[in-house]
C-alpha cells in the first residue's frame, strides 16, 4: 500500500484554509499516514493528528478571539516580541487532549528554524506545544523560543512546505500551500508595505520552488487556495471564508489526488 504524507504550510491566518482541505480529504475517505506542519500548519496538523475531525476543528477555530488568545497586554511582551502564549497552550491542549507527540493518532512532524545555528530543526517527539511554539515564532511578532543556548523561530524562514521532513517511507504527498504568491501590481503606485511583503513572498516562493523541484511531479499534488490580501490579518468573521477557499481549492484537485495515490 502506498504511504501518503500530508504537508501543511505556514501562512498565519491564511493557514486556516488547511481546515477546508482536510474536510475534502475526509469527505473522500482519503487517509494520510503522516503529517508535516509548519507554523499555522503545525497547529492544524496537531489538531487533526490528535483525532479531531475537520468539522470539529472548523467549529473550534471560528469561535476563537485571536486578540484574546495571543494576549496583547503589555506584560505579555518582551523586547523580542510576544512572550506569553500560555493561553494558546491551554486552548490547544484542551482541544486536543494531547501534550506529547506519542499521544497523537497520526505521526506528526513539525519544523522550526534554529536561528542560532542557522538550520532547520524537526520535532517529532517530546512535548507537543514546545514544537508548535517554536514553529509559529514569526520574527518580529513572537519572541523566539529559547531551548538551551539556541533560539528558534518560524519554520517558514527556511522551509514553508516541509515535504522533506517526512519519513522516507512516505511515497506520495498532498501539499496544502496557504501562501498567495500574487504578482506585484504597480499600476496604482506602491507602498513600503507592498515592497516588504512582496520581497518576503518572493523569497518564500523561490524556496518552495526549489523544494518541489526535488520531487517527481507524479508523486505530489499541490493545493493552493486563492487567498487575497484581506485574509492576512482578518476579523474572526472571515475565518469561515478562508476555510471555504481551502475546500474549493481541494475539490479542484481531488481527482488528481485520487489518481496519484492509487
Amino acid at each position: 500500500m502506498v504511504r501518503i504524507g500530508l504537508v501543511l504550510s505556514g501562512g498565519a491566518f491564511k493557514g486556516l484554509a488547511h481546515v477546508g482541505v482536510l474536510k475534502v480529504l475526509e469527505e473522500n475517505n482519503i487517509r494520510v499516514d503522516a503529517i508535516a506542519g509548519c507554523s499555522m500548519g503545525a497547529i492544524i496538523g496537531a489538531f487533526y493528528a490528535a483525532g479531531r475531525t475537520p468539522k470539529e476543528i472548523e467549529e473550534f477555530v471560528v469561535k476563537q478571539n485571536f486578540r484574546s488568545v495571543l494576549n496583547f497586554s503589555l506584560k505579555s511582551f518582551s523586547k523580542l516580541g510576544i512572550q506569553d502564549l500560555s493561553k494558546m497552550r491551554r486552548l490547544i491542549e484542551g482541544f486536543t487532549g494531547v501534550r506529547r507527540f506519542n499521544e497523537l493518532r497520526i505521526p506528526l512532524y513539525i519544523n522550526a528554524t534554529n536561528i542560532t545555528k542557522e538550520k532547520e530543526v524537526v520535532f517529532s517527539k517530546g512535548e507537543l506545544f514546545r514544537a508548535i511554539r517554536a514553529s509559529i515564532s514569526i520574527p518580529g511578532i513572537f519572541a523566539p523560543l529559547r531551548i538551551g543556548g539556541d533560539y528558534y523561530v518560524d519554520g517558514g524562514v527556511l522551509n514553508n512546505i516541509p515535504v522533506s521532513i517526512l519519513p522516507k517511507n512516505i511515497k506520495k504527498y498532498i501539499i496544502s500551500d496557504a501562501i498567495s504568491y500574487d504578482k506585484l501590481d504597480a499600476s496604482k503606485g506602491i507602498s513600503i508595505r507592498d515592497i516588504v511583503e512582496k520581497s518576503i513572498l518572493l523569497m518564500m516562493y523561490r524556496i518552495t520552488e526549489s523544494k518541489l523541484r526535488g520531487i517527481p511531479r507524479k508523486d505530489y499534488v499541490l493545493i493552493q487556495p486563492r487567498l487575497s490580501r484581506e485574509y492576512a490579518l482578518p476579523r474572526e468573521s472571515k475565518f469561515r471564508q478562508i476555510i471555504k477557499q481551502g475546500e474549493i481549492a481541494a475539490q479542484k484537485k481531488i481527482l488528481e489526488i485520487k489518481r496519484k495515490i492509487r
